[in-house]
Parts: C-alpha cells; sequence; structure tokens
C-alpha cells in the first residue's frame, strides 16, 4: 500500500521533457512557422560555431528541441533540386515532376485556411524556376488562393505592389507584396529584419496561423563557393530561428519547424594552415554535391512528432498527426496521388 502510495503521489507529478528541456507532449499548434532552407545542413553550423570566441557557445539551431533526418528522393530522382524537395514537404507528394503539374497538388496551407487560419509566406530572393510565384507563370494561381505573400526581388514586374520594413501598411490575402528596398539592384533590408517586422505585421490580432519562410540565397551562395556570403546568410537564417525559438519559449501552442532540401554536403579543411586560409579568405570549403537526406529542426508543440528518420514527404501529416484536437487532424490517404 506504501508503495502504491508513493507511485501515486510521485509518478504522476513527472515533469515530461525532450532533449532535456521542459516539454509538453501533444500539444497542438495553433501558431505555425515554417522555415524552409535549401541547402542547409546541420554540420554547416560550423561556419558560425568554430568562429565564435568559445566554440561552447550553441547557435540557435542547436538549441532545437528535435533532430529529424528525411530521405530526400520523390518518384523520379534520387536527389531533386531543392524546389522539387520542397514541394514534396509542403504537398505531401512523391510525384513531384518540377513542372507546372506539380501545382495541381493541394499545399498544406490550404489545409489551414479552411479551418479558419491565416497563412502567409515569406520569399527571400530566389530563381523564378524555385519561386511559388511560378504558379502564376503555370496558370495555377489556385496553388497561392488565401495567402499573403511577401518577395524579395531586384526585379519585381511594373504593377508590384510594395512593402518595406519602416512602413506601417495592411495587407491583403490573395496580393503579392515586393520589397521596396530592392528596387535600386541590392536588397538593403536585410532577410532577418523583413522576415521579423513581416511576421509582426502577419501574427498581429491573428488567433491561428501559418507563416512560411523561404530562403534560396543560403544554397546560390554554397553552390558558388562564396564562404563569407554564405556565412553571413546563415547568420541571417541564425537570427531568424532565435526570433521565433524565444516565442516557442513562450507558447505552449507555437511550432518551429525548419528544414532543408537539395542539402550539400560541406567539406572543411581539417587543420593548420588550411583552416586558417579558410578563415580569411573562405579557401579550402567545398560544398559541391547533394546529399541523399536533409535536415529537420524543431521547437514547440508537437515537436516530438519530427524526431526520426522519414521521408520529406511526410514532413506535412507530422504536423497534424497526434490525438484528435479541434478537428484539425488530417490523414493523407495516397501520398503518390
Amino acid at each position: 500500500i506504501q508503495i502504491f502510495s508513493f507511485l501515486l503521489v510521485f509518478g504522476c507529478a513527472q515533469v515530461t521533457s525532450l532533449n532535456l528541456q521542459k516539454h509538453q507532449f501533444g500539444k497542438f499548434p495553433t501558431k505555425i512557422v515554417w522555415l524552409q532552407v535549401a541547402g542547409f545542413s546541420e554540420e554547416h553550423l560550423a561556419l558560425l560555431k568554430y568562429s565564435y570566441p568559445n566554440a561552447e557557445i550553441k547557435t540557435a539551431f542547436e538549441k532545437s528541441l528535435c533532430v529529424g533526418k528525411t530521405w530526400e528522393y520523390d518518384l523520379y530522382k534520387l536527389r531533386p533540386d531543392a524546389s522539387s524537395g520542397f514541394m514534396a514537404q509542403i504537398t505531401g507528394k512523391k510525384n513531384i515532376k518540377n513542372s507546372c503539374s506539380d501545382f495541381d497538388h493541394r499545399p498544406v496551407w490550404s489545409y489551414v485556411l479552411a479551418k479558419g487560419y491565416k497563412a502567409g509566406v515569406f520569399e527571400g530572393e530566389a530563381r523564378p524556376e524555385d519561386s511559388l510565384l511560378k504558379a502564376r507563370a503555370c496558370a495555377k494561381e489556385d496553388f497561392l488562393n488565401g495567402l499573403l505573400f511577401w518577395k524579395m526581388d531586384e526585379t519585381p514586374p511594373s504593377d508590384a505592389k510594395y512593402f518595406h520594413v519602416e512602413e506601417n501598411a495592411n495587407f491583403n490575402p490573395g496580393e503579392i507584396y515586393y520589397d521596396r528596398s530592392c528596387l535600386s539592384g541590392d536588397c538593403f533590408s536585410t532577410f532577418s529584419n523583413n522576415v521579423e517586422k513581416t511576421y509582426e505585421v502577419f501574427s498581429r490580432n491573428a488567433k491561428n496561423y501559418m507563416f512560411m519562410v523561404r530562403n534560396f540565397e543560403y544554397a546560390r551562395h554554397l553552390r558558388n563557393g562564396a564562404v563569407s556570403k554564405a556565412k553571413d546568410e546563415l547568420n541571417q537564417l541564425n537570427k531568424v530561428v532565435s526570433y521565433f525559438q524565444n516565442i516557442a519559449n513562450k507558447r505552449s501552442d507555437f511550432l518551429l519547424l525548419i528544414t532543408s532540401a537539395a542539402t550539400r554536403s560541406a567539406q572543411f579543411p581539417q587543420e593548420g594552415k588550411q583552416w586558417r586560409e579558410y578563415e580569411k579568405k573562405g579557401k579550402n570549403f567545398v560544398a559541391k554535391r547533394n546529399n541523399l537526406m536533409g535536415t529537420v529542426l524543431v521547437n514547440g508543440a508537437r515537436a516530438e512528432n519530427f524526431c526520426g528518420v522519414y521521408d520529406q514527404s511526410e514532413i506535412m501529416s507530422r504536423i497534424f498527426s497526434g490525438a484528435k484536437q479541434q478537428g484539425l487532424e488530417l490523414t493523407i490517404i495516397n501520398p503518390f496521388d
């Protein structure tokens, strides 16, 4: 009887944790922020971490509650490009052809919009073939229905609507807003500042929402071997992650999801003179080949759903998987359709 009483009193008072941090399991996310970072792998954090005064200092990425690995293949390629990988993630499909037919699939925001959520996408600089705005060129504008969309682009269309971080403006779903600071040929507003200020306006007075951030610039710098620029871009992303982690730490219903696609395998120099040249001039660093697996880092509500190894097409369903709450769970019957 004494043992039973002890278990009853102390066993039920257990504090649950994930990655040695306090965590509430099974909490449904009503506020979702999803960062898609092309080319990124957790090993790339050495670009920042090994430049810190103390190697014990953690980057924001390292403070994630859960780490997952995703197989990046689809039905056509073992190493699809980043835009195809991200399309598989946001539609839950494997039959991604990197063509206009991809926009016939139903995107993740259409599910949450139907449940009264607000949905927005902030997209940094990207090639036209990588941008979600390719849906317009494909005459598949339904794919973007209901979205608030912000875009960094040095060559916006002549009839473009604009935003600027220093301006207070109202934004309407279904419209695309271009960064006014990019009009001179270079974007003077930083990626992190744009994301944070846009999010503040987007999330104001919104009870439930999904906010997606897409970055292709980091991968472009890796492809070009521009180590200094890649490092600067990764630092911008680290600031964004830190900003949203602070929110996730204060709200049990907030999910921060970071995913990669077309992950680049980075080869750093080993030591000595080669490492000094890498630090000073960006030499002896190679990131040419795509990996077979991508990276997932998560904080907040239902972070536990993303630990482990799985196909990248499963990411969308893992946001909604779990005990039924608020009728938002979804089941993808056939991911190959």
